[in-house]
């Protein structure tokens, strides 16, 4: 399970709360990979979630980098595009195959790695320009 703590804090504080949902979030869909009836509904409810997240997470987080000048800003909408792309590939398998087992891991792979690639590596870096209250 993913623990929120100080190291992924960006500075933002809308950012950060948006984060720790994205954390619960994918702490449920990890515990759905550890069950052995996998309820469509809420794998439903997760995969649409989890689309509105992204556009709408990372259309402010962009534009808090642009607002603040983040250095990380260009490599961040790239990598957000690259996200998307990845997320749209695995939306289109759920829909063929449904809310297997196997797809389930999948999205938790990647959501976990984004935790560790992404807010690790880029989002904190907007912590060095926001100014501090």
């Amino acid at each position: 399970m993913l623990q929120w703590s100080s190291q992924y804090e960006t500075g933002v504080p809308l950012v950060d709360t948006q984060h720790k949902v994205l954390f619960e979030h994918i702490n449920k869909l990890e515990a759905m990979t550890h069950s052995s009836h996998i309820p469509a509904g809420d794998v439903d409810r997760l995969v649409h979630f989890l689309e509105g997240y992204v556009v709408n997470h990372f259309k402010f987080e962009e534009q808090c980098m642009n607002r603040y000048h983040c250095p990380s800003h260009e490599e961040n909408i790239q990598a957000h595009a690259a996200f998307l792309a990845a997320f749209g590939k695995l939306k289109v398998e759920y829909q063929v195959q449904g809310p297997t087992a196997a797809f389930l891991q999948k999205l938790h792979t990647a959501a976990s790695s984004w935790i560790h690639q992404h807010i690790l590596k880029v989002d904190i870096r907007l912590k060095t320009v926001v100014p501090k209250t």
